[in-house]
């Protein structure tokens, strides 16, 4: 008797659970952050498009001045396809905070490149290094997005970011074109402005990776 009560008392307790703890919803910041780092995207060719036609004028004197100028919208989607492995590499060598700081940081140089570079030729490479920094951006936000939503949650964020970048693109737009009125260097300008609020939650949104993941 006393056998069987014992066995029935061990089966009774329940085994530890090996399930991971649900990770805590990001803060309305990370949100933001995350959604703004999803607009950077758009923000490259949008922001300088209505300046081509001044910025064609401005160069008319350098060789093949109509290609090289469209050029300068096409060439940071050309470097993000390019380099595109290059953002999980370092992202998985270096984790996600650093490439993304950096990436930044970089992105804030190559887009405001247009407001002090004198040469035609520069400023493709500062779009070039424009593109490069936007695979940085585009790794490790959606790295981030996995880290912090699953399943649904995660379905839904994805679309809100769609519809914040889509609405990003619309903002952008016509406020290039206002911009490009004052000179073809002013659209430049508003890349660092931007750049500047997401870097400011950039940290808040790599501080607390899931468990599992680095950093």
């Amino acid at each position: 008797m006393t056998r069987t009560t014992s066995t029935a008392s061990s089966s009774a307790v329940a085994p530890p659970s090996s399930e991971p703890h649900a990770t805590p919803a990001p803060d309305s910041l990370t949100r933001l952050t995350l959604l703004l780092l999803a607009a950077l995207t758009i923000m490259s060719g949008a922001t300088i498009a209505p300046a081509l036609p001044a910025m064609q004028l401005h160069f008319a004197g350098h060789p093949n001045v109509g290609l090289l100028v469209k050029l300068s919208l096409t060439t940071v989607g050309l470097a993000i396809a390019v380099s595109a492995p290059l953002g999980g590499i370092l992202a998985d060598r270096f984790g996600r905070r650093p490439v993304l700081i950096g990436s930044l940081l970089l992105y804030a140089l190559g887009g405001a490149s247009g407001l002090v570079i004198s040469s035609l030729d520069a400023l493709l490479v500062g779009r070039v290094v424009l593109g490069l920094a936007g695979v940085g951006t585009m790794t490790a936000g959606g790295a981030l997005v996995n880290d912090y939503f699953t399943g649904a949650a995660r379905g839904k964020f994805l679309s809100q970011q769609a519809s914040f970048t889509s609405f990003g693109g619309a903002v952008l737009l016509p406020l290039g074109g206002l911009l490009a009125g004052v000179g073809w260097r002013a659209p430049f300008g508003l890349v660092p402005d931007l750049i500047a609020a997401a870097a400011a939650g950039a940290a808040v949104a790599a501080r607390r990776p899931r468990p599992g993941t680095d950093g």
